[in-house]
Parts: C-alpha cells; sequence; structure tokens
C-alpha cells in the first residue's frame, strides 16, 4: 500500500513537491499580475525571491515555471550558478538548449540558426577561449541581450511568455559579471517591440519576457556593491517560514477523503490521524525543507492506509539526525562568542531579547561589547535580525535548537 516509491513528500530537492504547502501570493503575483501584464505589452518588473537555506526558493521559482509551461509559454531550462561559474556562458546554454528543442517548430526553425551561431559568439568567442568571469568578452552583453529581446519577441508572437530563470545568484561572486548580468536582464526587461493597434495607432510595447532571480537574503548587498540598478528593474518577495495555515491546508487531503494512490489493487487513499498532522505542523517550525522530512518519516513508517500517530513518532525519530545536522550546517564556522551569544539570545523570551539583556547573559557589560558580534550574526550570516533594538531569529528551527527545545 504506502511505500517509499508512492510517497508524495520530497525532502531536499528543487522539484516541485506534490504536497505543496503556501506561497500563494508569490504565485498569484505571477498568474495575476505579471504574466497578464507581460503578454499584453504592459511593464512589470523583473522578480528576486530571497531566503535562507531550505526555504523554498528554488522549489518556487520551480512551480512557477511549472505553471507557464502548461500555459504553452517559452520556458528554458533554469540557470543555477555554481560559485565564480561563468554566468554568461549558463545563461547562453540554458537558451541555446531550449532553441534547439524547438528546431522543428517551423516559426522557430526559420529564426534558430542565426540565434545559435549568436549565442555560440556568447558561449565560446573568437579564439575558442570561454567567458572567463572576471574577463567578459566586450560583445557579449549586446550578443545576449539581443538574443533574449528576439526569443521574446518570438514567444509573443505566439502569444506566449519568455520566462528565465537564475537561482543561486549569490555565487556570481564578482561586481563585474554580476553588474553586467543585472544590467543584460534590465535592459532587456525595459525594450519595446513596435505594433498598429486595431484604432491604427502605434505603440510601443512591453515584451513578453519574465526574469526570476533566486539566492540568500544578502544579494542586495551583492547587487549594491556591483552598481547595477537591481531594485528599479527587480521587485523582491524575501520568503519567510510557511504558516501554521499554510502547511495545515496542504495536509488537507489527509484529514478529508485522503491522499489518493495507485495499488496493484487498484486506488487506495490514505489518511492521517488528527494527531499525527499537529505533529507534523509542530516539528516543521514553518521550514518548507523539514515539512517535507516530517511528512516523509511519516509516511514511510508504515504500509497502510491510516498514518498512526506512533507512525509519525517513529518516522521523525529515524529523520532525527538529518533534521540536527541541517540546522548546525547554519551555525558552521561561527565562532565561540557568536555561538555564546545565539545561545544566550535562544534562551530569552522574545519580549526580553535586547542587546543589552543578550549582552548581560553573555558576561559583558553592555550591547556596545557584542555589537560587532550581533552585525556579522545579521549581516554576514543571516541567522538573527536587529530591529528596534531587538534581536530575532530569521529561522524559528536554529532559534528552537539552541534553545534546546528541539528536535
Amino acid at each position: 500500500m504506502r511505500t517509499p516509491s508512492n510517497n508524495p513528500f520530497l525532502p531536499g530537492s528543487d522539484r516541485v513537491p506534490e504536497i505543496w504547502a503556501g506561497r500563494a501570493p508569490e504565485i498569484a503575483d505571477f498568474r495575476d499580475v505579471l504574466r497578464p501584464r507581460r503578454v499584453s505589452g504592459l511593464y512589470e518588473r523583473g522578480r528576486a525571491v530571497l531566503g535562507e537555506f531550505g526555504i523554498g526558493k528554488s522549489a518556487l521559482i520551480n512551480r512557477i515555471a511549472a505553471d507557464a509551461a502548461v500555459l504553452g509559454d517559452w520556458v528554458p531550462a533554469r540557470v543555477r550558478v555554481a560559485v565564480d561559474a561563468d554566468v554568461f556562458d549558463l545563461v547562453g546554454r540554458s537558451l541555446q538548449d531550449f532553441l534547439e528543442s524547438r528546431r522543428t517548430d517551423a516559426r522557430v526553425g526559420r529564426s534558430a540558426d542565426g540565434l545559435l551561431r549568436r549565442i555560440e559568439e556568447v558561449r565560446l568567442p573568437a579564439g575558442g577561449v570561454r567567458i572567463r568571469a572576471g574577463q567578459p568578452q566586450p560583445n557579449a552583453y549586446r550578443t545576449l541581450l539581443d538574443v533574449i529581446v528576439e526569443m521574446a519577441t518570438m514567444a509573443g508572437e505566439e502569444g506566449r511568455l519568455l520566462l528565465i530563470r537564475v537561482d543561486e545568484v549569490q555565487n556570481i561572486g564578482r561586481p563585474g559579471p554580476l553588474s553586467q548580468l543585472l544590467t543584460v536582464f534590465g535592459d532587456a526587461l525595459e525594450a519595446t517591440r513596435h505594433r498598429r493597434d486595431v484604432a491604427g495607432i502605434d505603440r510601443e510595447d512591453a515584451l513578453p519576457l519574465a526574469i526570476y532571480l533566486s539566492g540568500l537574503p544578502d544579494f542586495h548587498r551583492h547587487a549594491a556593491e556591483s552598481g547595477a540598478t537591481f531594485s528599479r528593474r527587480f521587485r523582491t518577495a524575501e520568503l519567510e517560514p510557511l504558516s501554521d495555515m499554510d502547511l495545515r491546508e496542504a495536509l488537507s487531503p489527509f484529514t478529508g477523503d485522503g491522499w489518493r494512490i495507485l495499488t496493484d489493487d487498484g486506488t487506495a487513499r490514505v489518511v492521517m490521524d488528527t494527531g499525527v498532522v499537529e505533529d507534523v505542523i509542530g516539528r516543521s517550525l514553518g521550514d518548507p525543507f523539514l515539512f517535507q522530512l516530517a511528512g516523509e518519516g511519516a509516511w514511510n513508517a508504515g504500509t497502510g492506509t491510516v498514518i498512526t500517530r506512533e507512525e509519525g513518532d517513529r518516522g521523525w525519530q529515524t529523520v532525527r539526525r538529518e533534521v540536527e545536522r541541517y540546522v548546525q550546517s547554519r551555525l558552521d564556522g561561527l565562532t565561540d562568542l557568536q555561538m555564546e551569544v545565539l545561545t544566550a539570545a535562544a534562551g530569552l523570551g522574545a519580549a526580553e531579547r535586547t542587546g543589552s539583556a543578550v549582552a548581560q547573559a553573555v558576561g559583558r557589560t553592555g550591547s556596545a561589547q557584542i555589537a560587532s558580534t550581533t552585525r556579522a550574526l545579521d549581516v554576514e550570516h543571516q541567522i538573527i535580525r536587529r530591529q528596534a533594538g531587538r534581536i530575532t531569529f530569521r529561522s524559528p528551527a536554529v532559534e528552537a535548537f539552541l534553545a534546546g527545545s528541539w528536535p
């Protein structure tokens, strides 16, 4: 009946899980705002989706891309940037592979050869030397911009949208390539195509183009250091932990008619005891990865059509070590004082978590003596936030782990 092969939970993958939780505003933004405006020729900024490790950035933009593909939009493969990778080459390859897949389309085929030759100029310039991160080809910017504009124009002729995704943008690293990429994307978003409407009036329409960037919260700092006009051309959504309501809604099939699976004997439905639902929600602490992990463990702990509370407990025990490693990875590399400050902050109530109270808890006389430490934990490590004299944790899971009350 229930087996790992029909488990609908999917932790640790950028693929879109079957059990989808939350992010309704971001999905609705694409469906109701960005796509309709862009396809209609109206300007709309690109989107930057930022957030902590495991918060679901990649899964979100992949979900949006999947929705776009269902509508027939042009969706090249996601570009995932490794540290100091040649991002122009990666974007070029993504566009190249998409065009190759569409060469049998008569409309695309007529233009594909010329576009592919220009992409090769970006990916492999004259002399056979690839663009290096610190030494971009002088014409790469113009060539990539022209290719994106032409592809968006071709998509628009079919009434479709061209959607480009770049993940882990903080790994671009050097200001030069980052500035150039953001400038290419910004200029492409602002490019127009001429048309004459039914009233005979000449108009300049924005291209049917959507660009999604995703990365860690400090990408804003990298973009500012690059000198690119980022905020004017991209709207940022910083993902927060999921709410209990989001998670409860995602699990609602298990408390209703049940989650449908196919077995050798036909269709069956899997339900959860009410206690299991609440346990999964409580253990997840709003973290999408932990939610998928807790659900996976509960599912795999038995084989029947009812996931019992005992199975939920047993499943959580099987994944606890992975949960601890996941949270501990956010704390690796911190100094002893930084860990002392975090542990002291986690031991205080939210209303008492002021800089001076934390300083006193670690044996300092005032908040000024730990100011550089809390700043590093906020700006560099992105573990806490300093707001109105108080300290809050970005991740409830890290907070609970340090407080000793979880997992």
